[in-house]
């Protein structure tokens, strides 16, 4: 590797640093900036969404498509997502920017508190894995669907609304982090 690694070797060291970055298993890839910052811990995912390295150092998108490379992010804490019916190419582009600058806010907020952001957000469009999902998760096949999955305390929120507008965004976000909403399980 012509980066800086720890030997697998040296258990003290990878096991400080699994806590210091509450590494859960292997392969796992943060990228640091030269302030030894985080810029993501999805570095894995974004190597194999981006394996000429165009967007490097990947810093965090606001909003992600979902995909099966990233589909993991799941498991990390809740995250709003966003259900679309994709066969309309233009459908995902204009979710992503309905939903974004209110994740922007939502992120900005927390970065102000040097917190990381309670909720990461996506939008999923039909394909197999987002089928996997919905039966997982026994979601009902409406779209556009407005979700908040929360996979580890296996909780799941949704709004099933004709129209999904920023006011509806922002409201469903809002009313999540003041614990407003009662969960469905999983």
């Amino acid at each position: 590797m012509p980066w800086v690694a720890v030997p697998y070797a040296d258990e003290a060291r990878r096991s400080r640093l699994n806590r210091l970055y509450g590494i859960q298993g292997i392969p796992t890839l943060i990228v640091l900036d030269p302030k030894g910052e985080v810029i993501t811990r999805q570095g894995r995912v974004e190597v194999l969404n981006d394996v000429e390295c165009r967007e490097f150092p990947w810093h965090p998108k606001p909003v992600l498509e979902l995909t099966d490379s990233n589909a993991v992010q799941l498991n990390e804490g809740p995250c709003l997502v966003l259900f679309v019916d994709s066969e309309d190419d233009g459908e995902s582009e204009a979710a992503k920017q309905l939903i974004q600058p209110i994740a922007e806010k939502i992120i900005a907020k927390y970065k102000a508190k040097e917190e990381e952001a309670p909720l990461l957000f996506f939008v999923a469009g039909e394909d197999d894995m987002t089928d996997s999902l919905r039966d997982y998760t026994n979601l009902p096949e409406a779209a556009p669907l407005l979700t908040i999955l929360d996979m580890s305390a296996r909780a799941k929120y949704v709004m099933d609304v004709e129209e999904i507008t920023p006011e509806i965004v922002e409201a469903f976000v809002s009313d999540f982090l003041a614990d407003k909403l009662k969960p469905e399980p999983i």
